[in-house]
């Protein structure tokens, strides 16, 4: 469904994108991630058809972006990351709004529809400038679908959000998937990805660092982890000594917790255990863990 190679983007001096290549089957759900000033908008706006690139190919269903006149030659729902509306109307006169300026008529069922699956019915005659930031979302998503895509783009579609409001963005674009949508959403927000993506796009400084499905990225990248909680903070001294105890890779010591990598999950366990019993450390908790999305973002960004 959509196909992108060797694309590049330059402002002037600013060479936004360097030779992005992604590739974004039909039906699938995938998660573009990637710091602040990553490029991720960026790419957004050139897969929406607002912005064409300095070179490389985008095909986005079977359009050339590049080769576009108007964005609205793409058949794709687009949904940017800050949605504005006009206060003074309701939802309802939006997508009416919206609705009628393709067809010269309206569609009241359809309307009434996309209302009811964003959870805005009891809102379709309130003026939207009294909306909340998660209603405000989610009649953006209604927006990007009112015309039946088969491509739905999110730029950032849960950024500012609290859990309630993310987890009704993500609920939604499950059920996209559900419809046989193609769905492209971009977030630094890493555990939602890994809630409800197939596929994983990671770009940094306007590069692609890797594009895997997001159950084989994870599978490669396994590494057990032991998290340490001592009763008392672990200081510099400490946190070298365990760095150089055999079998440990890394060591972190974040907010009083060492998270300590290791080859070996037995073996390395109980060195590490018997290490603190033997310095008479007083231990609150030993846990271990898999690596997350989190965790493999942060390695494959700094190259491992």
């Amino acid at each position: 469904m959509i196909q992108v190679t060797e694309l590049h983007k330059k402002f002037k001096t600013f060479h936004a994108l360097k030779g992005i290549t992604m590739h974004v089957k039909k039906g699938e759900i995938y998660g573009f991630i990637g710091k602040n000033g990553s490029g991720k908008s960026t790419t957004m706006n050139i897969l929406a058809g607002l912005s064409h690139p300095s070179s490389g190919k985008c095909i986005v269903g079977e359009k050339d972006v590049s080769k576009i006149d108007h964005p609205s030659e793409l058949n794709i729902g687009y949904l940017p990351e800050d949605p504005k509306f006009y206060p003074w109307m309701s939802a309802f006169e939006i997508l009416d709004y919206l609705v009628s300026a393709k067809s010269n008529r309206t569609n009241k069922g359809r309307i009434n529809e996309m209302l009811s699956w964003v959870g805005l019915e009891d809102a379709a005659q309130r003026h939207v400038g009294g909306f909340s930031r998660g209603m405000k979302q989610r009649l953006g998503i209604a927006t990007a679908l009112i015309h039946n895509p088969e491509i739905v783009i999110l730029d950032e579609p849960s950024s500012a959000l609290d859990p309630e409001g993310r987890s009704d963005v993500l609920r939604l674009i499950t059920d996209l998937k559900q419809m046989g949508k193609t769905v492209v959403f971009s977030t630094h927000i890493l555990s939602d990805v890994q809630k409800v993506c197939d596929k994983v796009g990671i770009i940094a400084t306007g590069r692609m660092i890797t594009e895997k499905p997001l159950s084989e990225l994870i599978k490669e990248n396994i590494v057990p982890i032991y998290d340490i909680k001592l009763k008392l903070p672990a200081d510099t001294e400490l946190t070298e000594k365990i760095k150089e105890l055999e079998g440990i890779t890394r060591v972190e010591n974040i907010n009083d917790m060492l998270s300590a990598t290791v080859t070996d999950t037995d073996k390395d366990g109980v060195r590490l255990m018997q290490y603190f019993t033997d310095q008479k450390l007083a231990i609150r908790s030993f846990e271990l863990r898999k690596n997350n999305l989190e965790d493999i973002f942060i390695q494959e960004v700094n190259g491992k």
